[in-house]
């Protein structure tokens, strides 16, 4: 199969359509799970862009950042407090400018965590706080723009301090683009218990036609009622390839016949959206999400 094959969804993109992308970086080389995704705004003009996450491995980032010629991020975003999110943004930063660093505040110990947080107030980052409710970032270029809907943790949050595992993931902040028509939904780490509590206090902020799976395709983080609420028509994985993704999940979308696209397998994989609508998935490579039990 040719990656021409492995294009398709919605329309035919015309080649001079203002284009958003949404790239979901391959990082295969994380120690654990990583995520690092790549939001640009545009091929007119001057694009902007923003980083969601930064892998444990902050060389691979930064390179594929060279790579798409980014030389100042819009905004920096981080999901939650582990380290196979964060743990590459130090060089991130160090080598981009970022004019904005948006987490969700929760509170962590870890010394590597409240390194990152020193480095952001050091380099003089304005932070956008996102700990309660949702909160609403324009991204515009000349007439252009998309929003990034930011959804709170759960209020417990708050207080989490030193734990970690379980707790930090089901502290991840929600991100959904939104760009006229189209949506996609990073959902994080979230597991089940705080998937549960968005379920119950924002329902009608999940739909969206590309799902980014949370917690690396594990079967913690993926159920019937999600993709019920979400309904996605593509599902885009971001894993190491040895302990993710989950044979789980993976029947699970199959028997829904959502398809799947995997960075341990396809390589980096790349959303595309039109101006006016329509959007298509293209990788890195061809192939298909290999089963990993854990």
């Amino acid at each position: 199969m040719t990656a021409a094959f492995l294009l398709a969804f919605r329309l035919a993109v015309p080649q001079d359509s203002a284009v958003l992308l949404v790239r979901v970086l391959d990082v295969t080389d994380a120690r654990i799970g990583g995520d690092a995704i790549l939001i640009t705004d545009s091929s007119q003009g001057r694009a902007r862009h923003v980083l969601l996450d930064g892998s444990d491995r902050g060389g691979t980032v930064t390179r594929w950042l060279a790579s798409f010629g980014v030389d100042t991020l819009a905004a920096v975003i981080l999901s939650h407090a582990h380290a196979d999110h964060y743990g590459g943004l130090d060089e991130v930063l160090r080598e981009i400018p970022a004019r904005a660093f948006i987490y969700a505040g929760t509170p962590r110990t870890a010394v590597t965590y409240r390194a990152l947080l020193g480095q952001v107030d050091a380099l003089a980052i304005p932070v956008i706080t996102v700990d309660s409710g949702v909160r609403m970032v324009t991204i515009a270029t000349r007439g252009d723009s998309f929003q990034l809907q930011l959804i709170a943790p759960p209020p417990t949050c708050r207080a989490l301090r030193s734990r970690a595992g379980s707790a930090i993931n089901n502290c991840s902040l929600g991100v959904r683009l939104v760009r006229d028509s189209f949506a996609m939904l990073f959902p994080g780490d979230a597991q089940e218990e705080e998937l549960g509590w968005w379920l119950d206090a924002y329902r009608s902020l999940l739909p969206a036609p590309v799902l980014k799976a949370g917690h690396h395709g594990s079967a913690n983080a993926m159920t019937d009622a999600w993709l019920d609420a979400v309904r996605p028509e593509a599902v885009v994985i971001s894993a190491n390839g040895r302990q993710h993704p989950f044979a789980e999940v993976l029947e699970l979308l199959a028997v829904r016949r959502t398809p799947a696209y995997c960075t341990a397998d396809h390589g980096t994989v790349t959303v595309r959206v039109p101006r006016g609508g329509g959007w298509a998935v293209t990788t890195e490579r061809a192939g298909r999400c290999r089963v990993r039990r854990g």
